[in-house]
């Protein structure tokens, strides 16, 4: 069992949230989305959203600058 993390294979448990899955990946910059077999996950959502056997999870770190 497992989920696809940005192209990259994830070991996959029961009750796993995106944000769980957030810290065990060590993604920890702020300013990111974060979509769920493409479907865009809201960030008040992300700490009850539960992940599923085979889910693709792409997150994108969103940068600011000039």
């Amino acid at each position: 069992m497992a989920l696809t993390v940005n192209g990259e294979p994830h070991p996959f448990r029961e009750g796993l949230t995106i944000s769980a899955l957030m810290q065990e990946k060590r993604f920890s910059y702020p300013l990111k989305t974060i979509f769920v077999n493409g479907a865009r996950v809201d960030r008040k959502a992300q700490d009850t959203t539960l992940l599923s056997d085979g889910d693709k999870v792409d997150v994108i770190h969103l940068m600011s600058g000039g």
